[in-house]
């Protein structure tokens, strides 16, 4: 046999592999890839050699022989705000960490609500073996570029298409279960604010809470829903008017808006919890420090971000996945709703 060369010494790869275990190529890489006909001893041993050896697998390689990419792309709005961010930061995290351990690199792509040219590029271009939607539109074109292609897609967040697979936490739940602790307590002219409508995350939401009135017979007083609120004077303004109309109660769609309201009121020479009570739909950092503390709901980014990679993983494996996963949350009374 040919002596290696030095530059050769301490470089694991399948040609040596092979050699050392006493058996074929194809074995040693039908056994590390998992598929093929291939006994579990056997594989068990090539794992176990691999292992010890501290093989990495040539990616180059292994792209050009599976004809993939080893990319998942993960899109997100453009419009998304400082405040969203840091949710979006922690799941994209997540992502990462589960892709990267399964030899997958994240390509983000920022795209706007009405933009489809971004993922066509990726698309026709080939860059590309999955995608994370991290944005649930009501009307979202790249859902039907994507069924088009027949590339697998997750998308974060309930889709209006009930064919289209995706991983969320229970929102409806989430506020229904809020509301109805509000309404509990008393507190019977509770007014909502929140986004675009555009998102199916805020529409889950204004789901929960209409469920939660209705389980308790309790009507909505339909000028105290405040929606479509994308700035800070929309949204001041509309604290406002609740106030005027009585609202005794400020049920925020997000943690911004929430301390946005703390403010406000304050300025307004009210104090809350004695003249008005706060409550947010999302327990996000900028309430960590809030006086008194903000009633919330609390989410797990990153568990949304893991659960999303499996099973996009799940699909490109071709395995079964359920469509629609719904993940849990807690609901945190505090001070600022205290009767």
């Amino acid at each position: 046999m040919p002596r290696r060369k030095k530059s050769d010494e301490g470089i694991m790869d399948i040609t040596r592999m092979a050699e050392d275990l006493g058996v074929s190529k194809t074995t040693v890489s039908r056994a590390l890839s998992g598929n093929g006909r291939v006994s579990e001893a056997t594989r068990q041993r090539v794992v176990d050699y691999a292992r010890e050896k501290n093989y990495v697998p040539n990616m180059m390689a292994k792209s050009l022989v599976t004809k993939k990419s080893y990319n998942v792309a993960l899109v997100f709005s453009r419009q998304f705000s400082n405040f969203e961010g840091q949710f979006l930061r922690k799941t994209i995290t997540a992502v990462c960490d589960v892709m990267a351990r399964n030899d997958y690199d994240v390509l983000l792509a920022m795209v706007g609500e009405q933009e489809s040219q971004p993922m066509q590029r990726l698309l026709v271009n080939h860059k590309i073996d999955g995608v994370i939607l991290a944005r649930s539109l009501e009307r979202d074109p790249l859902i039907p570029l994507l069924q088009q292609s027949k590339l697998p897609f997750i998308a974060i967040g309930r889709p209006a298409d009930p064919t289209v697979l995706y991983v969320d936490h229970d929102q409806v739940g989430g506020c229904r279960e809020m509301t109805n602790l509000l309404l509990m307590k008393g507190l019977h002219r509770i007014a909502l604010l929140g986004g675009s409508m555009l998102y199916t995350v805020n529409q889950t939401r204004l789901e929960g809470f209409r469920q939660a009135h209705e389980h308790s017979r309790c009507k909505i007083d339909e000028t105290l829903l405040f929606l479509e609120l994308e700035t800070d004077d929309l949204r001041i303004d509309a604290i406002q008017q609740a106030v005027a109309r009585k609202a005794d109660c400020l049920l925020c769609m997000d943690d911004h808006v929430a301390m946005l309201a703390l403010n406000t009121v304050r300025q307004m020479g009210l104090k809350v919890p004695n003249d008005i009570r706060i409550a947010s739909l999302y327990d996000g950092e900028a309430l960590l420090d809030c006086t008194p503390q903000i009633t919330a709901v609390s989410f797990d980014p990153e568990l949304l971000g893991k659960r999303a990679a499996q099973q996009l993983l799940a699909v490109t494996r071709r395995q079964p996945v359920e469509t629609g996963a719904l993940l849990g949350y807690q609901v945190g009374l505090r001070t600022s709703t205290q009767t």
